[in-house]
């Protein structure tokens, strides 16, 4: 009888390339009574035995999959038991101390309050100066700011400590308390300089001459601020040396190609970044002011940004127009103006061209009652004048002048009491306004949807003017 052969094998480490060692056994089969194998059965054995060998000695192939068994491993890191609890908290007594913690919270938390106290108590009597204006106070203030990021600091510590003793590779590979001390700390004293900038932006600027002071501090600010980005970023990657690393190299590392694709891309925003600095520079206008631009858009500026500028329009819609084509504009800044006019052309009836002489006196004289703030002085036009004659009416034209600024509710109010004046006179001297014959109309829709009415043409005749009405009306 034959028994099938027991394999014994013993696969090495997987980071071996060594062969199984391999242990077969087989039983002896049995042929005739004598027990012997002939020579051709034993030369099988010692093939088949070769193949056996050959079958499990080979190293295994690698696998070709991406997900299929690896996630299992790094989750069985996470999976704390008494042993790695307990190796874990040796760790972390090893390497931390109590003191440690205390000292910091003191210095964050605790300590401001007890200085305080103690400057109150038996300091300020004397010094006859608050708390919050003293040198003590901002120097304890930058200290306790200081604490509090250690805090930050010391619990990246700790938990890198446990990540490590989990068997976590990227724990061993990299130090998260430094990274975070060097990250946190220099962002921090970044913040803190340009504070002090400001401070002395504003100081400087204040006690200088010369026009445009908002604008030169706006510009110095925010050359400012490029200046620290630039020196905060630099001094983080010299901290944790990513300008050795080979990613970071790489990064840099343009081909003409990649070359070519930035200096087009940035072809427009370098023209927008010196648009904003035109725009700040050249005192044009301000975050608050109310501009026309060249194209007929207006609005109150809410925002001047370095590439674009936010206008909110009177329909309290907000449109965002790059500073390169503002740059480029005419722009009248509607804030700075401190006059404003009032011009009307009134048609009167042929039948009351008499009258007209009475009625411009009356008109002129009714809008200075009505309104304080008209200019009478000769600096500026005060004109009510017989313009000429019309096919169906007589035109007079109206132009006034007035101390008020041409943006705001007060604009809106003078001019309501001088067309009230001139209705007053209007009705003084009896006269009438001529309503037009007929008039052509082009209907159209505007941007929001709404209808808008274009006169054109001349008069008409009567009946065609009526039929005309009709439709306009319909």
């Amino acid at each position: 009888c034959a028994y099938p052969a027991v394999v014994y094998a013993f696969a090495p480490p997987k980071s071996s390339s060594a062969p199984v060692l391999i242990s077969t056994y087989r039983p002896i089969t049995t042929f005739g009574s004598g027990g012997n194998r002939p020579a051709s059965s034993r030369q099988r054995v010692s093939v088949d035995r070769r193949q056996d060998v050959a079958l499990f000695a080979a190293p295994a192939a690698k696998s070709n999959v991406v997900l299929a068994g690896k996630i299992a491993p790094i989750l069985s890191k996470f999976a704390l038991n008494g042993k790695m609890v307990s190796k874990i908290g040796a760790a972390l007594k090893k390497q931390t101390s109590i003191v440690d913690l205390m000292f910091i919270a003191f210095i964050g938390w605790a300590s401001q309050p007890v200085v305080r106290f103690v400057y109150e108590k038996f300091f300020e009597k004397w010094r006859k100066k608050d708390w919050e204006a003293t040198y003590l106070h901002h120097t304890w203030k930058l200290s306790s700011e200081a604490a509090r990021i250690a805090s930050i600091v010391y619990v990246v510590d700790c938990l890198d400590i446990t990540l490590t003793e989990m068997g976590i590779t990227i724990a061993k590979m990299y130090n998260f308390g430094e990274i975070t001390a060097t990250v946190a700390y220099t962002v921090w004293a970044a913040k803190k300089v340009a504070n002090w900038k400001q401070l002395y932006l504003k100081r400087a600027i204040r006690k200088s001459e010369g026009g445009n002071k908002q604008g030169r501090f706006f510009l110095f600010n925010r050359f400012g601020d490029i200046v620290l980005s630039i020196a905060t970023i630099l001094t983080i990657a010299d901290r944790l040396h990513l300008s050795k690393s080979a990613a970071f190299g790489r990064f840099f590392a343009l081909g003409s190609v990649g070359t070519l694709a930035l200096s087009l891309a940035a072809k427009g925003i370098a023209e927008q970044f010196v648009g904003g600095l035109l725009l700040s520079t050249t005192d044009k206008f301000f975050e608050g002011d109310s501009i026309l631009l060249g194209d007929g858009t207006s609005g109150k500026v809410i925002r001047l940004g370095w590439m674009s500028t936010d206008l909110r329009k009177s329909d309290e819609t907000i449109v965002r127009i790059p500073n390169s084509q503002i740059a480029n504009q005419r722009i009248t800044n509607l804030s700075r103006t401190r006059l404003s006019q009032v011009s009307q052309t009134l048609r009167v009836k042929h039948t009351d061209a008499e009258k007209i002489p009475k009625l411009l006196t009356d008109i002129k004289k009714q809008v200075r009652e009505d309104c304080p703030k008209l200019i009478t002085d000769g600096s500026r036009p005060c004109r009510v004048h017989f313009k000429e004659f019309r096919d169906d009416h007589v035109e007079i034209g109206v132009d006034f002048r007035f101390r008020v600024p041409i943006i705001g509710d007060e604009y809106h109010q003078n001019k309501e009491a001088c067309n009230l004046a001139i209705a007053k006179a209007m009705d003084k001297n009896k006269v009438q306004f001529a309503l037009p014959t007929a008039f052509n109309y082009e209907v159209s829709l505007n941007d929001h949807g709404h209808l808008d009415r274009h006169e054109y043409g001349g008069p008409m005749e009567s009946d065609d003017a009526e039929e005309l009405d009709t439709k306009v009306e319909t």
